[in-house]
């Protein structure tokens, strides 16, 4: 499965309305947890990531980052997903930001390993979209023990990653 069938499947179609403080936020976000199978099994709840998710995650990081070292496993995506609290809405942006790297820089996929790129991708997607104030922050330090690296990877895995798309967060569009 790649990341443009995703897109024609129409997952994409309402992206901007995943930003919290635009109206229809919480109605959007319910029906992009449903549509990507989260809740299905009874013992979930609707913010624990699925196992066709995880399955998704997995294969599509391995091929945008195909490093043999710390290739991205199921458990560690089910893993970081939980202890992060990784929206639906995040976990969107930061495969479009994946998808951008793919087009305007290949060469910083081939230097990282998929695990890092699933864990600061999520990272950089969940601080642009939820980060507001002190209250919602999640620190780089919850990030690491989350993803289970020290905060001095993680923050040099974020001015990577932030410098590979040029600081464009903001821009949803590819090209």
């Amino acid at each position: 499965m790649v990341l443009s069938a995703l897109v024609l499947d129409g997952l994409f179609s309402s992206f901007p309305s995943c930003l919290q403080f635009l109206p229809g936020h919480q109605q959007l976000s319910e029906r992009v947890r449903k549509r990507l199978y989260y809740g299905w099994d009874k013992e979930c709840s609707l913010d624990n990531l699925s196992s066709p998710v995880a399955d998704i995650a997995v294969e599509l990081l391995q091929k945008a980052a195909p490093s043999p070292i710390r290739r991205l496993q199921k458990k560690y995506v089910c893993h970081v997903s939980r202890e992060a609290c990784i929206s639906p809405c995040s976990m969107m942006l930061a495969l479009v930001y994946i998808e951008r790297l793919r087009h305007r820089n290949p060469e910083y996929l081939q230097q990282i390993s998929s695990s890092d790129l699933f864990l600061i991708s999520m990272m950089v997607a969940s601080k642009y979209l939820y980060d507001e104030g002190e209250e919602e922050e999640v620190f780089n330090d919850e990030w690491g023990a989350a993803g289970k690296v020290g905060v001095q990877t993680v923050n040099t895995l974020e001015m990577n990653f932030l410098s590979a798309i040029k600081w464009r967060v903001r821009e949803a569009r590819r090209g």
